[in-house]
């Protein structure tokens, strides 16, 4: 009770650097709750799954997870520490009931067909249902009861119908919703025997490598053994020989730890770099350096004002010992009481956060235990921080303290100094680091991708309208608004369908891309060799036009000559066509085929002139809901799309730049405070300097040089740095931008002005005081 009532008499006593000291603390504090939550957060993906050590991910060297279907039935009888196995294959489905179809209402649904094992491996709970044989059964859907609350209003919807690709379906299950920390997001869970009953999406062909394979091995298996037994596959061994042969001392097979895939970037997932999470990792440490920076300093400066009570106190009996515990109890207690500002700071803002980062993982729901390990850490760092201010304040003899003459020079202001110049060098090297992002962001925003993708907007279609191609474009190109049309079956960025073939004896892997024959022109795509797609002809259907990244990798002088097994068709090689980027800009090229045919017209994009959109908007979607009234029609711009390929650096962006202001905040409150201290300590000399005919620039000169010299220390310590560390992470992109001076320059100007405008305006107030009060009692 004592050190309180002294506690709160400290702070009465010198309240403007209690003040400072609070503030510095709770714009730490907040950072690093912000960030260890977040952290915490994208470090428990998939954690809850119960056998998540003994489950892994299939993948290939050159298409990761996106693999045969066939697969499964091999590995089955040929890997004995199998223990179980589950296939998926990612899709975007309308499901509703038949009375909301028709009424012309659609739900859609991000869907995965699996295997019946899916319940078994992972720990996805059932509401209602049996998990070993909901998705037995051809036509059997397993709902969350999120969706299904969304189309009957109610969970209770076992045994229910649904309609899906204009078939009936059974609600065999309904499953809690996903956790947000889990790999794997859907509404909706179809058997994946359903895909084997009416033979679709190549399930039951080599040729189609787009579906997912996760093993769960019994406890003992080595993961890397077994991979390489599924390498001895002979049919896997006949996939990838032509591969080995390019690549020697390569494994082309490989198991990933379910752990592991949230920070590797997939098709059907979200992800995380782990970089970018041992980075936000080392701004929280920042914060907590530049908060106990900010915290020394203040109680440092108030050394000449404190050592006399302290000195009083020891005169009638204290110890020093008693003392310095007293000062290191205060920062306790100050950090402790800052920390609480900090959590209710916190819990206000952390939804507006969310939603301009475009982030989840803030809340604190269900991890209560954070609040005990945050007020641990604060109390952690009140020790830490309160032992230096409190052997430096009780350092001076009682008989210097009591009559006043402390002086505290030499080292302990080099000390000081020192911490200032950390600050800055966090500063100058966050701020390099945003401007190095952004410039790197802004690059892949306007690379030439090969394709003209200006003013284009597209629409997913269903079945249903994928048939009426030629009526719906007609009644489109009505539209004077509306320049040009083509069909496909993926957009640009999402180009998600891998074949492997052999051709004349060679193994090749690459992507297919099912375009119209419009599309080569829409998109103005060069052809290098060879020729395009003839519009209306049917001779051209289920040919194809390669990239000129798959005629190099194949080594085929003559790709003119060579032709490609398709789904039941031989397609010859009709043209070269320029490599377009046709994924994100974060990878190189792959090998890639157009191939033409009408039968995967699953997105329709248009060539819109400058206007008007809403309007525009409206007239797309009337038209197409004119051929089926139940489809839901989203138009969007393609632009926005392939932007949102890199959401995930543009997030590290903006913390990196959130981060950044939020240290140069530390910086400029470190800098008040500090300054405020010199000029009070130097008040009687500036006095006598304005006395003895000193200007008032020149004063605040005097003020500024030391700070200016910290300033430079800090741009010469954080440009090697920085540029090493940003230099590393371009590194790691096909396409990047360059570090320029004028990256650390612009930096190294905007803390040196920061330093300028904030020592300047309080040195200016203490160079225009009147003199006289400062020396009219010496």
């Amino acid at each position: 009770m004592l050190q309180l009532k002294r506690f709160f008499k400290t702070i009465i006593k010198y309240k403007t650097s209690t003040y400072l000291t609070l503030l510095s603390l709770v714009v730490s504090f907040v950072g690093i709750i912000i960030l260890a939550l977040y952290v915490s957060f994208e470090r428990s993906f998939d954690q809850f799954n119960k056998n998540g050590k003994n489950i892994y991910r299939l993948e290939s060297l050159q298409y990761g997870s996106a693999l045969p279907a066939t697969l499964t039935s091999l590995i089955v009888e040929q890997i004995p520490e199998l223990k179980n196995i589950v296939t998926l294959k990612n899709w975007r489905l309308e499901v509703s009931t038949k009375e909301q179809r028709n009424g012309n209402i659609n739900f859609l649904a991000d869907a995965f067909f699996a295997d019946s094992s899916f319940f078994d491996i992972f720990s996805f709970p059932l509401i209602s249902g049996n998990k070993s044989s909901a998705l037995v059964e051809p036509y059997s859907v397993v709902v969350t009861r999120l969706f299904a609350n969304k189309i009957f209003g109610t969970d209770d919807v076992l045994g229910r119908s649904v309609v899906i690709m204009n078939e009936d379906y059974r609600i065999t299950g309904v499953m809690e919703d996903l956790p947000k920390n889990s790999s794997i997001q859907g509404d909706c869970f179809v058997s994946l025997s359903t895909l084997r009953s009416r033979n679709m999406f190549g399930i039951n062909e080599w040729e189609e490598w787009s579906f997912v394979h996760f093993l769960q091995l019994n406890p003992n298996a080595n993961s890397v053994e077994v991979a390489h037994k599924i390498e001895q596959i002979p049919k896997v061994t006949e996939v990838i020989q032509d591969m080995k042969a390019r690549y020697p001392g390569k494994d082309f097979i490989l198991l990933r730890p379910l752990y592991d895939i949230h920070y590797v970037s997939d098709w059907y997932s979200d992800s995380v770099n782990p970089l970018v999470l041992n980075v936000l990792t080392l701004l929280a440490i920042i914060l907590a350096i530049m908060g106990g920076v900010n915290f020394i300093n203040f109680s440092t400066s108030q050394a000449p004002l404190r050592t006399k009570s302290f000195a009083i106190l020891r005169v009638l009996g204290g110890s020093r010992f008693s003392a310095r515990t007293q000062v290191i109890i205060e920062s306790v207690l100050l950090s402790v009481v800052a920390m609480g500002i900090s959590l209710i700071f916190y819990s206000v803002s952390y939804p507006t956060i969310e939603t301009i980062f475009n982030i989840n993982g803030l809340s604190i729901s269900g991890r209560y235990v954070f609040i005990v390990y945050f007020f641990l850490l604060a109390i952690v760092f009140g020790v830490v921080v309160g032992i230096y201010p409190a052997y430096y304040i009780t350092s001076t003899t009682i008989v210097q303290a009591v009559k006043g003459r402390v002086r505290f020079e030499g080292k302990a202001k080099s000390f000081r100094n020192i911490l200032i110049t950390i600050q800055f060098v966090f500063t100058i090297a966050l701020l390099a680091a945003a401007i190095t992002i952004n410039k790197q962001l802004a690059f892949w925003r306007n690379f030439d991708l090969g394709i003209n993708k200006q003013n284009v907007v597209y629409v997913r279609l269903n079945d249903k309208l994928k048939d009426k191609y030629n009526e719906i474009a007609d009644e489109l190109m009505k539209n004077p608004s509306i320049v040009d049309y083509t069909y496909s079956s993926f957009i640009p960025g999402a180009v998600g369908m891998g074949w492997g073939r052999e051709v004349d004896g060679q193994y090749i892997q690459l992507k297919s891309w099912p375009v119209d024959d419009k599309f080569i022109d829409f998109f103005n795509v060069k052809i290098l060799e060879g020729r395009k797609f003839q519009k209306n002809s049917q001779a051209d259907i289920n040919t194809f036009i390669i990239n000129k990244k798959a005629a190099e990798k194949f080594g085929w002088n003559h790709p003119l000559e060579k032709s490609i097994s398709g789904f039941d068709f031989q397609g010859k090689v009709i043209g070269v066509a320029d490599n377009i980027k046709f994924a994100s800009l974060k990878d190189e090229v792959e090998p890639m085929l157009f191939w033409f045919t009408n039968t995967r017209n699953y997105v329709l994009m248009l060539r819109i002139n400058p206007g008007n959109f809403t309007q525009l908007e409206k007239f797309i979607k009337s038209t197409i809901n004119r051929f089926d009234p139940q489809i839901q029609v989203e138009v969007k711009f393609l632009d926005d799309y392939l932007n949102t390929l890199y959401d995930k650096e543009q997030r590290v962006g903006y913390f990196i730049e959130a981060i950044g202001l939020w240290c140069m905040v530390l910086a400029i409150t470190g800098l008040l405070g500090l300054v405020i201290f010199i000029c009070r300590d130097r008040i009687k000399e500036i006095g006598v300097r304005k006395v003895n005919g000193a200007t008032t620039g020149e004063v605040i000169f005097l003020i500024n040089r030391g700070f200016l010299i910290w300033v430079l220390i800090a741009f010469v310590i954080a440009v090697p740095v920085t540029y090493y560390a940003m230099e590393k992470w371009l590194e790691s992109f096909a396409y990047r931008t360059s570090l320029t001076w004028w990256i650390f320059a612009l930096s190294g100007m905007i803390a040196l002005m920061v330093e300028l405008v904030t020592v300047s305006w309080l040195s200016w107030r203490a160079a225009s005081s009147n003199p006289v009060e400062a020396l009219r009692y010496e």
